[in-house]
């Protein structure tokens, strides 16, 4: 049976001293004497012993009444001793005498000893309970502290204020510890004046005279007394032993000359506090890196800085800030770009934001970054309305308008502008004309004249106005209008002070070729000549030999032979890459002028020299038509027998045959002569010789008595050649009405129709090239090489070079690089003019290098090279494609001079690549600042081309991360997401950028002064 607790309690006391008295009665004296050992033993605390002999007592006496006073030292000692039950047996004793003396003695013994224990909440519950009333003052002095320590260790700092407040008056032994609490709970709630005051006591004292100085200091920081800060912490640091938590007092220190612009003492103390700690909290390390720069510490402001400027917060903000600042002054632009990029992006402290914006305008203002200080400012007024920079960065913005690539967008700035001064429109010429050159690169023709127009409405710089004029000149050629590419030559003439530039000698060129396309070759003979007269050009130029060829034709078609010779040796003494075609003109004068020897000599050289020429088949046929006029028949037979078996695909091969046919009648070999009628009538009866070639036939056959196999023959004229052939031709006209007022969906089924009803007809090569083509213009680019594969294997149509070259470009855009090849190489033979010479080559050259055949793609770039520009670009394609077939071959040093070629003589895309390809040739031969440096001089001639443009940024990521300076790597990467176009760009970058950040793991904090 469990007893009550107050039985117990009884039981306990009271029924062993019944046992003791009736076993051994003893006199009242010597029970006393267990009650004063009992005190004893309790006042040297042996607890244990003095519960024994205070049991002995209650046991002897046996009177509960008599015997509370050691009822009470028997539970106080079991307290002492941790006994279980103890904590019951006092509440017992105060129970049952409550108005004992000790009872309220027992309330604080139960307190304090759960205090002793950490149990601060049975300590309040008892602590709570002992009147105070009862306790002498040094109980009470105890129970206030313990109680007002139990409730600050519970976070009740109101009640445990209080109490410390009460219990640091005095000398006692709790009043240096109440008034270090009370200092501190002061401090907490900003009371620094009462902190200080309760502090400075608690200091008095040994126990707290190390422990006070760091949070003194602390109070009088917070205080913002740094005076007292740095003269009280200074003496603390100097004692004797040494204070607790010196670093954190270094570091008080530290900020106190800080906050004063003491930045020399402030780096020395954070030098101190700084030393073993890694990392370190970023606040601090802020603070160190700005004392740095303020001392002109570079290095280490920037080391510091940096750290804390990869955060995206305020003190981020702050730090890229001053991060820029510093690696300005170390002279390094490109890495204080980046620092200030970071600080302008981030929308947290306004002020730094503007300053930063202004920053990163004007650095890449002197970095040549036009293009970005024109995104970097466009809204800067709207974002900072009230700026005191708003002035700079109008000045900024303008000038960098002024020398921007990026045209369109200066000209758009400058119409939307309400009123435009003389300057501004002086610049509105000057970027319309640039925007024009880019436009004409790109090979927008009538939209670069329609931009030389507006360019042209401000005539401010006449050298600005004769390039114009010249250009619209350029322009106009290329579509073949020749009268208004006249007008524009000529303006160039009539611009004042023009003589003095570049433009006034190539607009000689230009309208002497102009006027040569017009047949108006009496005043192209006068510019051809003027041109070639000019001091300023000299033999290197690719247009000097050519102008010499077409005065030569200018002469000759004027039948001034002897002239005509003359240039045409000029000519080929200045190594024409036309030299072909002068063999064969001076052929043609050499027979002309009865020159009959040397003409044949000029056409062998020809033949010899130039076996694929184009006018190879032609050179032959005159070799044999010379002959032939001399009654030669027998020579000029082996010439039309060379011509018929070496180039049958020649549109020569039936007049060959005729005049074959002829020579044989003369030689009497009438058989023979027969054969090349019937020939031409089987092979060619369309032909314009084919009506020649039947009466030829009918004299041969009646002087051989075989008239009966001409019936025959004049069946087969008839039938190719029908009286009615009004429908046919109706038919074909309509089709072609349509093809040429590009109605393709129209005059594809037009052509389908005919190619059907028609299959015999003469129209048929050219017809099938129309269909061809009409497929072509709809986008069915599988039909269209389908039939212009036709006509180019048929070899029949006057549009043959043109179905050549589609095929070539339709296969080499499907990836079929050796086809494309073949007919790039066939389009090489059958040019007829300059423009499709350099297409077929180019096409050759890049059909190579896909095919990883890169000496021959060097080969024909050096071809293409040494003909310069004969079409748009193609000069810069072809030191593009040499400079990366060097590059695949290894030859690493070669490429750089190549791809620096093509990326200085044009602003086009193919300088773009080459630009970008020279930077990534660097960076793998880890020369990382030279990469850097020419990475960051692209956007200074080709920021229009935004995908080269983000390959140069993302290496520029790479060179950053090669060089472990992730700050700026991040900030680059987060540029090109935030501003790229190009959607492969930006997933590219988002990829560098994740992979960047799990590598960077973001530091510990430390502790850092409290504010």
């Amino acid at each position: 049976m469990k007893l009550p607790h107050k039985i117990a309690l009884a039981t306990a006391l009271l029924g062993g001293a019944h046992a003791a008295q009736a076993q051994f009665p003893q006199t009242y004296r010597s029970e006393e004497r267990f009650f004063q050992e009992g005190l004893e033993l309790y006042d040297r605390e042996k607890y244990g012993a003095a519960q024994q002999a205070f049991a002995q007592y209650i046991r002897l006496i046996n009177e509960p009444a008599k015997t509370a006073d050691a009822q009470y030292y028997y539970a106080i000692s079991g307290l002492h001793l941790f006994h279980p039950d103890a904590e019951q047996l006092v509440l017992q004793f105060a129970e049952r005498y409550p108005a004992h003396p000790k009872a309220a003695v027992a309330f604080f013994e139960l307190g304090t000893s759960f205090f002793d224990k950490k149990n601060y909440d049975k300590a309040i519950e008892y602590l709570e309970k002992a009147p105070a009333d009862r306790l002498d003052e040094a109980q009470i002095k105890e129970m206030e502290f313990k109680l007002a320590y139990s409730y600050f260790s519970k976070k009740n700092f109101n009640k445990a204020k209080t109490l410390f407040d009460r219990n640091k008056r005095g000398n006692h032994r709790y009043s240096y510890a109440s008034n270090y609490y009370a200092g501190y709970l002061a401090y907490r709630e900003g009371d620094y004046i009462g902190a200080k005051l309760d502090l400075k006591v608690a200091e008095q004292d040994e126990n707290y005279r190390t422990i006070v100085p760091y949070m003194l200091t602390e109070v009088l920081y917070k205080e913002g007394n740094f005076a007292e800060v740095i003269t009280y912490g200074e003496k603390s640091l100097s004692m004797t032993p040494k204070v607790q938590n010196p670093d954190e007092i270094e570091l008080l220190v530290g900020d106190a000359y800080f906050q004063r612009n003491d930045f020399k003492k402030a780096a020395e103390y954070f030098q101190k506090y700084a030393e073993g700690k890694k990392p370190l909290d970023k606040t601090v390390q802020y603070k160190m890196g700005f004392a740095d720069y303020k001392n002109n510490d570079f290095k280490n402001a920037i080391q510091n800085l940096k750290a804390v400027a990869i955060h995206s917060d305020s003190l981020g903000q702050n730090a890229a800030y001053h991060l820029g600042l510093s690696y300005l002054k170390d002279d390094n632009k490109q890495f204080a770009l980046g620092a200030f990029d970071q600080a302008r992006k981030l929308n947290i402290d306004k002020n730094v934001k503007e300053g930063a914006t202004i920053k990163y305008a004007q650095l890449n203002y002197e970095l040549g970054n036009f293009s970005e200080v024109i995104n970097s400012l466009a809204n800067y007024n709207r974002d900072f309305p009230d700026s005191k920079l708003s002035g700079e960065a109008d000045d900024l913005l303008s000038e960098a308008y002024l020398n921007s690539s990026n045209f369109m967008e200066a000209i758009q700035h400058i119409e939307k502008l309400p009123r435009r001064s003389h300057r501004i429109n002086e610049t509105y010429q000057r970027v319309t004309y640039y925007q024009a050159v880019k436009l004409y690169n790109d090979q927008f023709f009538a939209q670069a004249v329609q931009m030389l127009d507006k360019s042209l409405n401000f005539p401010y710089d006449k050298e600005i106005q004769a390039a114009s004029n010249f250009l619209k000149g350029e322009a106009y050629s290329i579509g073949q209008r020749w009268p208004q590419a006249i007008a524009s030559y000529s303006a160039v003439f009539q611009t004042p002070n023009s003589g003095r530039t570049e433009y006034y000698v190539k607009s000689r060129y230009g309208i002497g070729y102009a006027y040569y396309n017009e047949k108006q070759y009496d005043k192209a003979l006068v510019h051809f000549k003027a041109y070639l007269n000019d001091n300023s050009i000299r033999s290197n130029n690719p247009n000097y030999a050519d102008a010499m060829v077409r005065l030569a034709d200018t002469y000759y078609v004027n039948k001034d032979y002897a002239a005509a010779l003359n240039w045409y040796d000029q000519a080929l003494t200045n190594k024409t890459p036309d030299a072909d075609y002068v063999h064969f003109q001076k052929g043609v004068v050499y027979n002309l002028t009865n020159r009959r020897e040397q003409a044949i000599q000029s056409l062998n050289t020809l033949i010899k020299n130039f076996p694929k020429s184009r006018y190879a088949d032609d050179a032959v046929y005159q070799k044999g038509v010379i002959d032939y006029e001399d009654s030669n028949y027998a020579p000029a037979i082996a010439s039309f027998s060379q011509l018929i078996d070496n180039f049958q695909s020649s549109t020569l091969v039936p007049n060959a045959l005729q005049k074959r046919g002829n020579s044989y009648v003369n030689l009497k070999r009438t058989n023979e002569a027969i054969n090349d009628f019937k020939r031409v009538i089987d092979q060619y009866p369309t032909s314009a010789v084919a009506n020649e070639a039947i009466f030829s036939l009918q004299e041969a056959l009646g002087s051989s008595n075989q008239t009966d196999q001409l019936d025959n023959y004049l069946a087969k004229f008839r039938a190719a050649n029908p009286e009615s052939g009004a429908l046919e031709s109706v038919e074909f006209e309509a089709a072609k009405t349509l093809y040429f007022n590009e109605k393709y969906n129209q005059a594809i089924p037009r052509f389908e129709k005919f190619l059907k009803s028609y299959p015999a007809s003469s129209s048929v090569p050219n017809a099938r090239y129309f269909l061809g083509d009409s497929y072509f213009r709809i986008d069915d680019k599988q039909n269209a090489l389908r039939s212009l594969k036709e006509v180019a294997l048929e070899g029949k149509s006057e549009y043959l070079s043109r179905a050549v070259q589609r095929v070539a470009d339709l296969e080499f855009e499907g990836g079929n690089y050796g086809e494309a090849a073949a007919f790039y190489s066939r389009l090489r033979d059958l040019a007829t003019n300059k423009k499709e010479q350099a297409n077929a080559l180019m096409g050759l050259m890049k059909s190579f290098y896909f095919t990883n055949d890169f000496n021959n793609t060097i080969l024909i770039a050096d071809e293409l090279i040494a003909r310069g520009n004969a079409t748009l670009n193609a000069y810069n394609s072809a030191m593009l494609f040499r400079g990366k077939a060097s590059y695949a071959l290894g030859r690493l040093d070669q490429a750089v001079k190549e791809f620096t070629t093509a990326a200085t003589s044009a602003t086009d895309v193919n300088g773009a690549e080459a630009h970008y390809l020279v930077s990534e040739i660097l960076f793998k031969q880890q020369k990382y600042k030279e990469a850097l440096d020419q990475a960051f001089s692209f956007s200074n001639s080709f920021a229009n081309y935004d995908y080269w443009l983000g390959k140069t940024f993302l290496l520029i990521a790479d060179v950053y991360m090669a060089q472990n300076e992730d700050f700026q790597a991040k900030s680059t990467l987060e540029s090109i997401i935030n501003h790229s176009p190009e959607k492969e760009i930006v997933e590219a970058a988002k990829q560098k950028l994740a992979d960047l950040e799990s590598k960077v793991k973001a530091p510990a904090p430390a502790s850092t002064p409290k504010k």
